[in-house]
Parts: structure tokens; sequence; C-alpha cells
């Protein structure tokens, strides 16, 4: 059976995340009945898991649902598999509120804008559970003209997404520098982002995650008032002591990170 975990999340999600949504029919008709009850009375939903499977059981309909288990990762047998996902519904209006902006609405467009807005992610915190307090996450974070490259450039994130490949880099507190290659994918009302990692990530002599074998996704989709918000990262490491709970810890704080860069850029 499963069960969703407890995360610690900051007082910008309480702020933002407490008032229960208005029923909305769209939102409702994208995720599956099993999870929407609480998605309507929490307003996010999160399971992680190293059980070996690799389905995406939360993942909301979409028209992207194709592209996102094509690219699940390959688990080897004698890894440590690992699989997170949350739903967020977000009020449009407390987005806007939150960020102070003038803008009336938000559209798919503005999403475009936030999602390849790399660069935003350095300085933004994330909560440490080793040391028990908020740290800088990404102490640099810009996107790079190239695979593997460490060359800086602008964000690229005007006009559509659709198609999109850029790369990036990441300086990350606990794992160091690491690359990224960018897929982006955008329709009307719907966009998908995916990071996949290009390089090795570890922690000193252990090196735990090889290329290819982290992907991170970022699904948005327009449901009027609202934001439906998935993020999943799938994950195979090499196994070795330790690592369970490193993982587990360090990735559910990431992902929210990743939550707290997106619901700030508005």
């Amino acid at each position: 059976m499963i069960k969703t975990k407890k995360v610690v999340f900051s007082a910008l999600f309480t702020l933002i995340m407490i008032p229960v949504f208005a029923e909305n029919a769209e939102v409702k008709n994208l995720v599956n009945s099993k999870y929407y009850d609480e998605l309507a009375s929490k307003g996010v939903v999160i399971d992680y898991r190293d059980d070996g499977s690799s389905d995406f059981i939360m993942m909301p309909k979409s028209s992207y649902e194709g592209i996102i288990n094509q690219s699940k990762v390959e688990k080897a047998e004698k890894n440590y598999p690992f699989v997170y996902e949350s739903l967020y519904c977000l009020s449009k209006k407390d987005l806007l509120a939150s960020s102070k902006s003038s803008a009336k609405t938000i559209d798919i467009q503005d999403v475009a804008r936030v999602v390849r807005s790399v660069s935003k992610m350095e300085g933004m915190y994330y909560y440490s559970t080793t040391k028990k307090k908020d740290c800088v996450l990404y102490s640099k974070c810009y996107m790079v003209d190239g695979e593997n490259s460490d060359k800086k450039i602008a964000d690229v994130n005007t006009g559509s997404a659709d198609g999109q490949i850029s790369y990036c880099v990441q300086d990350d507190h606990s794992f160091g520098v690491n690359h990224y290659k960018l897929f982006y994918f955008q329709k009307e009302n719907q966009l998908l982002c995916q990071f996949k990692i290009t390089d090795v990530m570890g922690l000193g002599p252990f090196k735990a995650i090889y290329p290819g074998k982290m992907v991170i996704n970022i699904l948005v989709e327009d449901c009027g008032e609202d934001l439906l918000l998935y993020i999943s990262t799938d994950i195979d490491s090499v196994k070795f002591p330790g690592i369970k709970g490193q993982i587990t810890d360090s990735m559910t704080s990431r992902m929210d990170a990743i939550y707290k860069w997106f619901i700030t850029q508005f």
C-alpha cells in the first residue's frame, strides 16, 4: 500500500498552500481520484519510494505522459532505485499576491519563462536534514553554451519553449558541480521541463549517480484559476552504506526547493 511521506516545508509553503482551494473541475479531471481529496484538502500530495517500481503513480493526465514514461531511468538490479513524486494545486491569485506582481493573471507563457529562468535558482535555500537548518542549495546556477560546458550564457527564456534544448550547471551545497541537459515542451495550456544529469554526482570519493541516471520532471497544466504542478525525480544510484537515507533526505529537500523556486518567480 502506498503511503504519502511527511516532508519539512518552509513558512512560504504555509502561506500559499494552507487555504483549501475551491473545487476545480479541470484539476479533478486530471488527477487520479485516489489523490484528489488529499490534494483538495491540503493543496499538496507527496510520495517517494525505493521498492524498484518505475511507475509514476501520481502523474496527472497530460499530452506529455508518453514523453515522461519514455524517459524513465532504467534500474540496475544491484543499485538503489528512488522515485519521488509531488502534486500541487496553486492558486494564480495567491501566487501573484505573494510575489506582489501587478499582473492580473498567469498564463502558460509566464510558466515557460519561469521554468527557463534557471539562474534564479542561484542562492535559493533548502532544509539540510544533516545540519538541521536552511542552507543555500546552489551557490552557482546558470545556463551554459553546451553539454558539460562551463561557459555561462544568459537564460534562454523568451518565446515558445516548445522543442527547446538547453544546458545548465549547478554548484550544489552537498554534491558540488553538476551539469544537466534540459528539454522543454509547450502547448497552449501545458508545459513540461526535463532535467537530465550528464555527468557524475557524488559526495567525496563516493560516486552515486552517473550520466542519465537522474531525470527530474516539472509538468505544469493551466487549469483556469489554478496551476496544477507535478514534480518527479527518477534515480538509479550506486548502492553503498548509508545511501538510502542520504538519497531520501537529499532529494526530498531538493524537490521542495524546486517547488519553492517555482512559486516565487511570478
